[in-house]
């Protein structure tokens, strides 16, 4: 083959036409290609994937006052950030996954956020993975049983294969059934499900002039005016979106899910103005200040 190639190059180069060229088609077919799958996360919150809050354990990124910031349990990253973890401290605590659309999975995997010859206390050792069947996930398929993060394993993301066969799903849960030690905490940081495509995911964006001026600007805020960072929107979906990982690494390791939302603090402040009102201003309260007018 390799003379043909030569034979096709010296035509080429002398004008000359190719006589032949049907044995050298033929013989560029029989290269063979390999043509391995690709993989696609379909837990990655910003493909889409969300917590299911209401079918998961209760943790430290879900508080009260609108600073709900569960989903960074799915923000795929090369390395979480050790203060960014999911944290529950229920004996066997589940993690309930809406996948960004109908896979067949292959394989999930966990990644602690990087260690150094010991696993971290809190970091999960023992858990299984479920294939929900209804919204609810009271009906449900195993996927995975005993996976394990081990420190006899490479890396900090750890993979463990689905030998059940299983139809198309939206919906997993992750139970979490034994950590290295820390009898009142488990924290997890980072969670993965895969399928595997014959093409690979494109997810690179092209970079603009007004995408670089606002990592630029961004940068420069968070070292030198966090008044004016704190103002800026430097959620996690907007730091991706605008490719402003490169440019900062260290807003995207800090960056939040959501911005903070105000709406439950008015609500609460109006609540205590309506019952202060009523206890203490009111013609009829029961505490009025006897120094105000009839």
């Amino acid at each position: 083959m390799k003379s043909q190639i030569n034979a096709l190059e010296s035509a080429i180069v002398s004008g000359k036409p190719i006589e032949d060229t049907k044995p050298l088609e033929k013989s560029m077919a029989e290269v063979s290609i390999p043509k391995g799958p690709f993989r696609f996360n379909a837990a990655d919150y910003l493909h889409g994937a969300s917590v299911d809050i209401a079918h998961s354990s209760s943790s430290n990124l879900n508080t009260f006052f609108g600073l709900d910031q569960t989903n960074l349990v799915l923000l795929d990253r090369p390395q979480p950030p050790k203060d960014k973890a999911w944290c529950s401290n229920e004996n066997s605590p589940v993690l309930t996954i809406n996948l960004s659309k109908f896979i067949k999975p292959v394989y999930v995997s966990y990644q602690h956020a990087k260690w150094h010859e010991q696993i971290p206390n809190e970091a999960p050792k023992i858990y299984d993975v479920v294939a929900c069947l209804d919204f609810h996930c009271n009906n449900w398929k195993p996927l995975a049983s005993n996976c394990e993060y081990s420190t006899q394993s490479i890396g900090t993301e750890q993979f463990c294969n689905i030998t059940s066969p299983v139809t198309p799903i939206e919906k997993v849960q992750f139970r979490f059934r034994e950590n290295y030690g820390d009898s009142k905490m488990t924290c997890v940081h980072l969670v993965r499900v895969y399928e595997e495509t014959q093409t690979p995911v494109i997810t690179e964006k092209k970079k603009d002039c007004e995408k670089e001026k606002i990592c630029r600007e961004l940068k420069k805020f968070y070292h030198n005016s966090s008044l004016d960072y704190a103002v800026k929107n430097t959620t996690c979906s907007f730091l991706y979106e605008n490719d402003c990982c490169s440019d900062c690494p260290e807003c995207c390791e800090e960056c939040m899910i959501t911005e903070y939302d105000t709406k439950p603090i008015f609500i609460f402040l109006g609540t205590l103005y309506v019952l202060a009102f009523f206890l203490f201003l009111s013609p009829f309260a029961p505490f009025r200040p006897s120094f105000l007018p009839c």
